[in-house]
């Protein structure tokens, strides 16, 4: 039986256990252990989570004994903010299964995939929470055993919620279901006396939030190999890498900090989550709210939030978690005519661009695929702009062959997403602007040519922007597997350069000769493009934006830029290579540099 069909099977055999209290709306993850599926309570409508064992194990009463002990454990750690809350567990026509409460929102890992490297603050925040969660299970008597950042998940409100208590084990009481020598956890993120098969505490749990500690500030694992022999091996024998040499900008209290969660002794280590807590409270970062916010964006319908199913919550089982409670709980409030102006507004520009945009490009095909075999899925975002669909699999990235490259010729594998054909114009970013308040770029005329691409905006602009949208920025490597297609093309058109470009902006929907195997518009011309990818600057490249500005005000968190530009000093044979890169502070607007966004595809 397909994946489908035993999804199917398993809804069918939900409904008719769960139907005279739940509907039961679709499935919206899952993996080789369970299923979860979208749920609504039939009486006061709230939405829950249903988290079932897969039918193939619950045969095994080993594993159904691991699954009620999830349930059991969850709910014995109920009441904590951070920690994910259990309602009921039932078993009933040959189905094992959990009832969650929902919230939408994605898993530390995902975000990474897009950002990894996290601004400190940040990285505080979400160890604090995390500690604080540990806190709570350690007074319970329980250790996690699998921290890592696929099972701590962002929601909508800036709370980390830590997941998956389902292979936690209670401190004081031995368990048959686990084996005296039996390794539970994950490789990269597991302590020297967990790989060793020793007794754990929660000071093996602080290692494994060291780890993830180290991961968001450095933007890599500190113990990486050829093997999971390899990494266990350098867990235990080897010290961690020095942040300070990695990245002299993080602050060197928490390089002490996570050099001390590292270590390989236990006794050496914070020996409880409430002392790394008082330890982080020295770094005032930490103490304001999460600035950081999934990727995720929820349509309301009848008054509640319903994911769609291209979003991650739908995508993710993870998605099943507790929803907020207390003052960040989120409330769906609907009021009709509103959204009926919106989307009288919504209407209008995009009748409004259409009749500015240029001739030529009116009369172009949506887009086109590289060969046959690539079919192109086109989607529409909230103002009816045209999202193309950039398939799942392998693409060149790189070009060892240009020493002028930044990056070394390599096949990379990305899951699917949808990319804007065109950059932000000036006519939806002025809505933006707008709605919210946010301010114009300095010196911009957003009116005057409402069909060019917006410029002048800085990333933090352009992020607020893609958030707003219910989008996000591309990561470079997104942006490079759009511009060039799956063949590796040294330009989006084709290999051969262009040899006459113009010199100075054009409508968003110009050059249709120039688009890219999926028919993504400009990505080499018009306005260079921010990504989320980190770029490593140095002092040649600080001390020379210094000169240039007249001033060393400027972050020294510095973001990729892709594509080349329209300028008098235009050089597209070079810097319109896809593969070409150049970084520039997150937070200093440039009249060269705009952007466009893209979306998770399911």
């Amino acid at each position: 039986m397909h994946r489908e069909q035993i999804q199917e099977r398993i809804q069918d055999l939900l409904t008719q256990t769960l139907g005279d209290k739940y509907e039961i709306l679709r499935w919206i993850g899952g993996g080789g252990m369970a299923e979860v599926y979208l749920a609504r309570h039939r009486v006061h409508g709230a939405m829950f989570a249903v988290k079932v064992l897969s039918l193939e194990l619950a045969q095994d009463d080993r594993i159904v004994a691991r699954f009620v002990q999830e349930a059991r454990t969850a709910a014995n750690l109920s009441g904590h903010p951070n920690i994910v809350t259990i309602f009921d567990i039932g078993a009933a026509n040959g189905l094992y299964y959990l009832i969650m409460q929902y919230v939408e929102g994605e898993d530390l890992a995902k975000y990474l995939r897009r950002n990894p490297k996290m601004n400190p603050a940040d990285a505080a925040k979400i160890i604090c929470q995390v500690a604080d969660a540990l806190a709570w299970a350690s007074a319970h008597a329980v250790v996690h055993r699998d921290l890592k950042p696929s099972n701590l998940y962002l929601d909508r409100a800036g709370r980390v919620i830590v997941l998956d208590f389902g292979i936690a084990k209670a401190t004081d009481v031995p368990s048959l279901l686990t084996a005296a020598t039996e390794r539970v956890g994950t490789t990269y993120y597991m302590s020297p006396e967990q790989i060793r098969g020793e007794p754990c505490d929660v000071r093996s749990d602080l290692y494994s939030l060291g780890v993830v500690f180290f991961e968001l500030l450095a933007g890599c694992k500190p113990f990486e190999g050829d093997s999971y022999r390899a990494i266990e091996l350098a867990h235990i024998e080897q010290p961690p890498p020095d942040l300070t040499q990695l990245d002299p900008h993080i602050p060197p209290e928490l390089c002490r900090i996570v050099k001390r969660l590292l270590e390989k002794n236990p006794a050496q280590r914070h020996q409880s989550a409430e002392e790394l807590m008082s330890d982080l409270n020295t770094f005032s970062g930490a103490q304001t709210p999460l600035g950081i916010r999934p990727n995720s964006v929820a349509p309301v319908v009848s008054g509640r939030i319903i994911p769609e199913a291209n979003t991650p919550a739908a995508t993710n089982p993870a998605a099943a978690v507790a929803a907020p409670k207390g003052k960040f709980r989120i409330k769906a409030v609907v009021v009709v005519p509103v959204i009926a102006i919106l989307a009288l507004a919504c209407c209008a520009l995009y009748l409004y661009l259409h009749k500015t945009a240029s001739k030529p490009a009116q009369t172009v095909p949506v887009a086109k695929a590289e060969t046959a075999a690539t079919p192109v899925t086109v989607r529409r975002d909230r103002f009816k702009g045209i999202m193309l669909l950039v398939p799942a699999g392998d693409f060149i990235f790189g070009n060892s062959t240009d020493p002028l490259s930044p990056n070394e010729k390599q096949t990379v594998n990305l899951p699917a997403f949808y990319i804007d054909r065109t950059e932000v114009s000036n006519a939806s970013y002025k809505i933006f602007c707008d709605e919210t308040g946010h301010k114009p770029p300095a010196g911009a005329d957003l009116t005057t040519h409402p069909d060019f691409p917006v410029s002048n905006v800085s990333f933090e602009d352009a992020e607020a922007y893609a958030n707003w949208m219910g989008k996000r920025l591309p990561s470079e490597k997104e942006w490079e597997k759009a511009a060039r297609g799956p063949k590796g093309r040294l330009y989006p058109w084709g290999d051969e350069p262009w040899i006459d470009p113009p010199t100075t902006l054009q409508p968003v929907l110009s050059n249709p000769d120039r688009e890219s195997p999926y028919g993504v518009y400009n990505m080499a011309g018009n306005v260079a493009e921010w990504t989320t990818s980190h770029f490593p600057d140095g002092p040649a490249e600080i001390n020379d934006l210094k000169r240039a500005l007249g001033t060393d005000k400027f972050s020294r968190d510095w973001k990729v830029v892709k594509g080349g530009y329209f300028g008098e000093t235009a050089d597209l044979k070079q810097q319109g290579r896809c593969y070409m890169r150049r970084g520039y502070p997150k937070d200093v607007p440039s009249p060269k540099i705009g952007f466009r966004c893209v979306q998770d595809a399911q």
